[in-house]
């Protein structure tokens, strides 16, 4: 008995000393994962470009710190006045606002973590455990999280300072919250990387949000205007539509989180618990959800685009005997350009058909003109009017335009990735390769202006011939200057592209600075001209001349770039394949 009890304790010592041994082993890994973050971003100081790449990085904290700092002190004014002022159910409202925000800038940023894959981990001896909790930690120091629990963390002091009572509560609530989000913006990523991962979900995830998102947008706006009490009576569908999303929203995780402190506050002890535990219970399924997708990746889940050995094989066949015909018909549309621009421009026509993502930026100048519009029906409602404001929508929407050719223009290189090997060694001047992606962007321009003036005329007034000029002159001059800096970014300083990840930086972070110091000076030098021209009333063709003169000039620019374009290319060929074969 007595050695059966002493083995019993050898063995109950054995297991804690191997929890110990793992404990101590999950750390250290935990701590190599750390110096190896470092060592890279200590690395990258050595590689080309550096320098400006950490000063881009170094501008852009403030804007960070006012991603962070302003919704911050927004949500600790609210959760002040709306406690003080015993409105305490509303605290709903601001953290629906931190949902909203949460994801908003996750999607308009890049992780700032680190710049290898996570998911490359499980080639080594790890625990699952070590897994997910790597996953979870390296990322909590991104835009979205740290805008997202520094406004939680305001609104919990803004509680304190209102109701010191309601504090403990209150800050055990929205750390619950917290965490729910996290886990909840977590998979969301991960399982949005699953679905992209392969070309068909691809596109089919990409129409989805475009569908859902645009109808979205339109369905509010509308519901904006048939809402409109100035105009016309609430329409009760409306009304009961918006009965429906409040009941609702007390079933979901900002509705039981202000639930629970309301209650707290009120002297509900019970209910305030009970609306607690519906939020772990959503924040434990946002988990197990999310370890669905993180456990397939740890056992060896690997998906791919390349096509089965079978339809490979049939479409050989079916492609075989329509060979010749093809490539007599290479250039098709486009056999009036030289062989390789055309070849080229076919290429990236076909690349910008089958990237859904791609698609749904180009389509948003248009709606953004819908958006405009229907925003500037509130006008009238106050009493405002829109004198002298539809006529310059067309203007409005080819200024949003600009800011959607950073990618296509400042790393028209990244989409290409190892396959940039072949432009050096194919019979092809690099010179006509750019040529062919800068054609591409043309034809968008001019297919853009056109839906954007044809969707304002119906929507508002239609610009004015002096006005229209003015806009198309600037826009061209702030296309072709794009053009001539981001020929050169995207081969001084590439980027290559995953389509597989949903935040990730389509270009390198001083050309993004880059690109937006042209656009702030492009829009201030039309501002300054609109003025002028206002001011004097003298229309809008002084403002059309200036900028065809200095259209003109980013012309003669870009000719410039262009005819230095292969000896650019030539002495930056290794940094360029190389950066973009790691795609």
């Amino acid at each position: 008995m007595a050695g059966i009890e002493a083995g019993i304790g050898h063995g109950a010592e054995a297991g804690r000393d191997a929890e110990l041994g793992s404990t101590r082993l999950s750390a250290q890994q935990f701590r190599t994962i750390a110096w190896l973050r470092w060592r890279i971003f200590a690395n990258s100081m050595r590689f080309k470009g550096a320098v400006g790449e950490l000063v881009a990085k170094i501008l852009s904290y403030p804007l960070l710190a006012l991603m962070v700092l302003g919704p911050a002190a927004g949500a600790g004014a609210a959760g002040f006045i709306l406690v003080n002022r015993g409105m305490v159910a509303y605290l709903a409202i601001p953290l629906w606002i931190i949902v909203v925000l949460w994801q908003l800038i996750g999607v308009s940023t890049s992780a700032s973590g680190p710049s290898f894959d996570l998911g490359s981990l499980v080639r080594f001896p790890l625990l699952y455990r070590d897994y997910l909790l790597m996953r979870l930690s390296f990322g909590l120091m991104d835009p979205p999280t740290l805008a997202g629990i520094a406004c939680l963390i305001a609104m919990s002091i803004g509680i304190a300072f209102a109701a010191p009572g309601l504090f403990p509560w209150a800050a055990i609530c929205l750390f619950v919250y917290a965490a729910c989000l996290v886990f909840f913006a977590r998979m969301i990523y991960t399982w949005m990387e699953r679905w992209l991962a392969q070309r068909r979900t691809r596109e089919l995830l990409t129409g989805v949000i475009l569908v859902v998102s645009l109808g979205f947008q339109f369905v509010a706006q509308f519901a904006q205007k048939l809402g409109d009490g100035h105009h016309a009576p609430p329409s009760p569908f409306l009304l009961k539509t918006a009965n429906i999303l409040v009941a609702v929203n007390w079933l979901l995780p900002p509705g039981l989180t202000a639930t629970s402190i309301d209650h707290m506050h009120s002297g509900s002890p019970l209910i305030a618990v009970a609306a607690l535990a519906g939020l772990l219970v959503f924040t434990l399924g946002f988990l197990f959800i999310l370890h669905l997708r993180l456990h397939a990746q740890f056992l060896g889940e690997n998906l791919s685009e390349a096509p089965g050995a079978a339809s490979a094989k049939t479409a050989l066949r079916k492609n075989r005997g329509a060979g010749t015909l093809t490539a007599a018909n290479a250039r098709g549309p486009f056999a009036f350009l030289p062989a390789a621009i055309a070849a080229g421009l076919i290429k990236e026509i076909r690349y910008l058909l089958r990237s859904g993502p791609k698609l749904y930026v180009l389509i948003m100048p248009v709606f953004v003109v819908f958006i405009i519009s229907m925003r500037m029906s509130g006008l009238d409602y106050a009493g405002l009017g829109r004198r002298g404001i539809d006529g310059i929508l067309f203007t409005y929407g080819c200024a949003y335009m600009q800011l959607l050719f950073v990618g296509m223009l400042y790393n028209s290189l990244g989409s290409d990735g190892a396959g940039s090997q072949f432009y050096f060694i194919a019979p092809v001047r690099f010179r006509d390769v750019m040529l062919s992606k800068n054609l591409l962007t043309l034809i968008v321009f001019v297919i853009e202006v056109v839906l954007i003036y044809a969707a304002s005329a119906f929507l508002s007034t239609r610009a004015p011939l002096d006005l229209t000029a003015a806009t198309l002159m600037w826009s061209l001059f702030t296309l072709l200057l794009n053009m001539s800096i981001g020929n050169v970014r995207s081969i001084t300083s590439p980027k290559a592209m995953d389509p597989g990840k949903v935040r990730s930086q389509n270009v390198s972070g001083l050309s993004s600075l880059i690109s937006l110091l042209v656009v702030i000076v492009a829009v201030g030098l039309g501002t300054v001209m609109f003025s002028v021209c206002r001011y004097l009333h003298t229309g809008y063709w002084m403002a059309a001349g200036a900028f065809a003169l200095l259209a003109a000039l980013a012309g003669v620019l870009y000719a410039v770039v262009m005819y230095r374009m292969d000896a650019i290319a030539a002495s930056h060929v290794e940094d360029l394949t190389g950066t973009l074969s790691k795609a």
